[in-house]
């Protein structure tokens, strides 16, 4: 088939971007990312890809800069725009009668964390409306796009950030395990509880910290958060580290920093169970990256998660409920066998229906259907 011309146009720091990126130039398509300096560099650091990007200045009025993109698209060749992580400013490409496929995240159609005004969701639905197809990763935001964009009908389809399971292999990874763990200052044989999501108030951090220190704990269990290199995370790591303080447990901390994305399976096989605490969520790439390395998985229980955590692949509990998280925690310590079966489940169904190459099959295939 016929190569074509992709600009991706979302977030500028998610490593998700990247790896998309870089996916669609090994396969002969040409990608380019818009106003995302730091994950074009590391599609060529990190994915080996040298891919281009578009800098769009901010011009006034905004005729001017709608005039300066549509130039620099048409020269470019653009034919197809994928959008990730959405907001009202890419109707623009609307404006420019450019074809495009919306993948809605958690945070751009989620009113439990995220309010928004009236004028926000008016324009989020015209966003909807014009895109050829809308992805995401559950069945609640697909509901919730196709809500805002009625009467029209969308075309829309459940697409996972999949995994690369070659990479997210735990029986390769033991090198990587020791240095991470040798890097934190955790003991060989610590019972590692892992905080993967971003350390920010709508992950609530504070709820695991609370969990984690009310488990039957011996004299080894370590808490490990993520860092992702937002700007709130220091502000946040001083919260959590003065209640661990009045919990008693500020020793047990620990605070992974921003990582490459290759050195990300590492961090992760070196826990025992990660958590994820959210309210309200998509499925995050995070999880089928877990369940690949045969983490267990300790998760709110949200109609989001039941396509991913159905049939025993995680435990979960109710989000506003530390009992029912610490009790979690507690079984999975105590029970070996009981983190085997979850792991051996999660990891099942991930090899079976969470391929990052049919991930990336699903968008190409509607990048064609756009363009056509």
């Amino acid at each position: 088939m016929q190569p074509m011309t992709i600009l991706l146009d979302g977030d500028p720091k998610a490593p998700h971007q990247a790896r998309l990126a870089g996916a669609l130039q090994r396969r002969g398509h040409r990608a380019i990312l818009m106003n995302a300096p730091e994950v074009a560099d590391r599609a060529r650091v990190e994915f080996g890809q040298e891919v281009e990007h578009l800098e769009v200045p901010r011009l006034w009025p905004p005729f001017l800069n709608d005039a300066w993109v549509r130039r620099r698209v048409k020269r470019l060749g653009v034919q197809v725009v994928h959008l990730n992580n959405l907001h009202p400013g890419q109707l623009i490409w609307q404006r420019l009668h450019l074809p495009y496929v919306a993948t809605a995240w958690g945070s751009d159609l989620n009113e439990t964390d995220f309010p928004r005004s009236d004028a926000y969701w008016e324009r989020m639905a015209k966003l909807l409306r014009g895109s050829a197809a809308v992805t995401s990763d559950s069945t609640p935001l697909l509901e919730r796009a196709r809500s805002l964009a009625a009467p029209n009908t969308l075309q829309t389809e459940l697409i996972l950030w999949g995994v690369d399971c070659g990479r997210f292999d735990a029986t390769r990874l033991a090198r990587d395990v020791t240095f991470w763990r040798s890097q934190l200052g955790i003991a060989e044989h610590a019972f590692v509880v892992l905080s993967p999501r971003q350390t920010l108030p709508h992950c609530h951090p504070e709820r695991i910290l609370r969990g984690f220190a009310a488990m039957r704990r011996g004299p080894d269990e370590v808490l490990v958060y993520t860092q992702h290199g937002r700007a709130a995370e220091p502000a946040m790591q001083k919260q959590l580290l003065e209640e661990a303080a009045q919990l008693g447990v500020a020793d047990r901390l620990r605070f992974a920093p921003p990582c490459p994305y290759a050195d990300l399976p590492g961090l992760y096989a070196a826990a025992d169970v990660a958590v994820s605490a959210l309210e309200a969520d998509g499925v995050a790439s995070t999880f089928p990256e877990l369940m690949a390395l045969q983490v267990p998985i300790v998760a709110s229980n949200l109609a989001a998660y039941q396509v991913i955590f159905a049939d025993r692949r995680a435990l979960l509990f109710e989000p506003r409920d530390p009992t029912e998280l610490t009790a979690a925690l507690d079984r999975l310590r105590a029970d070996p066998a009981l983190r085997a079966d979850v792991a051996r489940n999660a990891h099942r169904w991930v090899l079976q229906h969470a391929d990052w190459e049919r991930s990336v099959d699903a968008w190409v295939a509607l990048y064609r259907q756009a363009i056509g």
